[in-house]
């Protein structure tokens, strides 16, 4: 059986066991989300190249342990952090970009910004993360609902082939041609997924030169009006047109007016900005009456679109999230968001509705992991600093999933409330959920990927 002296000799990277030096702030910088689960893993390994992947998955199981691919820690529900083996990614972020072939080779660590920073100076895009700061790893596992997703449709659909570290430990590299069912799993499974990524290859596209966004508030009360301009607006606006309505405290002076607000965000990927421009005047002009502000045209490239993303999202939080897939009109679910947000438990607390275009590109059924989606989109985010107030804001955002419920169809893995019963099973059709179990038995027959969701954990040991 490997010893934990075996792995450290045979790891690059750093090796941290349970209560050695270290230990503590090790555990702590594992999830961004400021409020932990009580799991406890038994060893961190910061891996610093694939092969001390393959070494900690082997010395996993030798000991009998899950493992647990962490990239950025950024999965709401704490997947990153399990009771065994937690295998640091952040690592290997290396990003490799062929202008010519309009192909990246991407590591698991590499953020979303650091991405496009690499990308940009070609002309290229990606549809990454909305979140600057997240890493590739389980944002393209959970499929990824990104930036200009309405041209470039879901990130998955873009990644050629992946490079995983199997439950023996054996490094593949997979594709729609070899080991077809790896390839379908990993474009959407997220924390199901039965392996780690260690690489992925992506197509790229041109990246719009003249991204421009315009922004509308209201009262809270026209959260009705809104969700029906949006609704009419996206039914012919070009695909290139992001619908936001964010429900949230009204920013300051507006706070005077109205404590809480309706902001619709329209962001058009164009190429030039009178194209752009002309795109906003004309969402504008059937806007509901009775806007409390209004800023259009403003120059948002990518980068300051994450600025603004990661901005709301301050460090150290203590954080609890829900995401909704419906097909219904978006007026109900909607409707559903902004009466949470009238009761919200603190200022930091909001809530995110998306019409989506009708021409954005979707994986074919199938054709994916990846198998949950909707006309439009709602996300509930608690954000709190004391965790006395956790029970009340977990509380909070449950409410507001059980009352949108009957115009829901599912939910996006990658925001969801895993740990909310059945919620999980919410992520994906009946036929994928089906597929993925008879695939993990296959591929993970020792169940050494398992995965739970803000249950107390049963400490597991490693052999010294």
């Amino acid at each position: 059986m490997m010893q934990i002296e075996t792995l450290r000799r045979d790891v690059r990277g750093l090796v941290l066991a349970a209560g050695e030096p270290g230990w503590d702030l090790a555990l702590e910088s594992l999830l961004w989300n400021g409020r932990k689960p009580d799991r406890r893993p038994a060893v961190i390994v910061r891996a610093a190249d694939v092969d001390d992947v393959r070494h900690a998955v082997r010395f996993a199981a030798a000991q009998g342990l899950s493992v647990s691919p962490r990239g950025g820690g950024h999965n709401w529900s704490g997947a990153a952090q399990q009771a065994g083996v937690v295998i640091d990614l952040a690592g290997l972020d290396a990003i490799r970009v062929d202008p010519a072939a309009g192909v990246a080779e991407v590591g698991p660590g590499a953020t979303s910004r650091a991405l496009l920073a690499a990308l940009e100076p070609h002309g290229l895009g990606f549809p990454v993360g909305h979140c600057g700061a997240v890493p590739m790893s389980g944002y393209l596992l959970g499929g990824g609902i990104g930036w200009n997703a309405g041209v470039w449709g879901v990130a998955c659909e873009r990644v050629e082939s992946l490079d995983v570290v199997a439950a023996d430990g054996a490094l593949k590299r997979v594709n729609a041609e070899r080991e077809p069912d790896l390839f379908w799993a990993a474009r959407g499974a997220g924390p199901l997924f039965f392996g780690a990524v260690v690489g992925f290859r992506l197509r790229l596209a041109p990246l719009p030169r003249a991204i421009r966004t315009g922004v509308w508030t209201w009262p809270l009360s026209a959260h009705e009006d809104v969700a029906g301009w949006m609704q009419a607006v996206m039914a012919s606006a070009p695909a290139s047109v992001e619908f936001t309505a964010k429900f949230c405290a009204a920013p300051p002076p507006l706070a005077a007016v109205s404590p809480k607000a309706v902001m619709a965000i329209a962001t058009v990927f164009a190429d030039e900005a009178e194209a752009g421009d002309a795109v906003l005047a004309a969402i504008g002009a059937s806007a509901p009456e009775g806007a409390l502000d209004v800023q259009t045209g403003l120059p948002t490239p990518i980068p300051a679109l994450h600025d603004l993303i990661d901005a709301g999202f301050p460090a150290g939080r203590r954080l609890a999230v829900d995401a909704m897939w419906s097909d219904a009109a978006p007026a109900g679910l909607f409707g559903a968001l902004a009466r949470g947000v009238a009761r919200a438990p603190g200022p930091e607390c909001f809530a995110l509705g998306v019409v989506r275009s009708p021409l954005a590109p979707v994986p074919a059924p199938g054709s994916a992991a990846f198998s949950m989606i909707g006309s439009s989109f709602g996300a509930v985010y608690a954000m709190w600093r004391d965790p006395a107030e956790d029970a009340a804001a977990r509380a909070w955002v449950r409410g507001i999933a059980r009352e949108a419920a009957p115009g829901v169809k599912g939910v996006y893995v990658g925001e969801a409330d895993l740990a909310a019963p059945g919620r999980l099973a919410q992520a994906f059709s009946p036929e994928a959920l089906a597929r993925l179990a008879a695939l993990r038995a296959r591929h993970d027959p020792a169940d050494r990927f398992r995965r739970v969701f803000d249950e107390p954990g049963r400490a597991e040991t490693a052999a010294a």
